[in-house]
């Protein structure tokens, strides 16, 4: 009976060295790909949140405009109604305008031009254009009644834009 027990012992063997070593390359290949996809999963995630803050400024554009008669708070630097005057009543306190990758608040502003290009921590309102793909085509008017509202995504050439068309 010894006899028997023993030679069962000699029978089972573990993994051979080969079968150790594709198992390690397997983990391996995993792992190279979970660290290469993390990286742009977390872009994706931030340029998303990027995406959401303009169209919720947008939506605040409208509600501004509601409340005051169909006008737009685009004006002349220094007079009522500025982006400043906007952002005061319906941003502050109700709206998050933070960059999720540094965590600074947007400066929303209202363009000169409509070639101007935002910043990374900038918000830009062109009054009296309208997108066209990332970039806005238009003619800056402060008494317009159409507007487009540009955000930087992270990568810095590339951009999202928002209008009321």
């Amino acid at each position: 009976m010894l006899r028997n027990f023993s030679n069962k012992i000699k029978q089972q063997r573990g993994f051979t060295i080969i079968e150790v070593m594709i198992v390690l390359a397997i983990a391996g290949l995993i792992m190279v790909v979970v660290l290469v996809a993390v990286p742009q999963l977390q872009r994706n995630q931030r340029d998303s949140a990027r995406q959401n803050v303009t169209a919720r400024f947008s939506t605040e554009l409208g509600n501004y405009s509601s409340n005051n008669n169909g006008a737009y708070p685009f004006a002349l630097t220094g007079t009522s109604g500025t982006i400043t005057d906007f952002t005061t009543r319906y941003i502050t306190g109700k709206v998050e305008l933070k960059n999720p990758k540094s965590g600074n608040d947007y400066a929303p502003s209202q363009s000169a031009a409509v070639g101007t290009v935002p910043s990374e921590d900038q918000l830009l309102v062109y009054p009296g254009g309208s997108c066209s793909g990332e970039s806005v085509t238009g003619t800056i008017s402060i008494t317009s009644r159409q507007y487009a509202v540009r955000i930087a995504l992270e990568g810095g050439a590339t951009f999202y834009c928002v209008d009321n068309n």
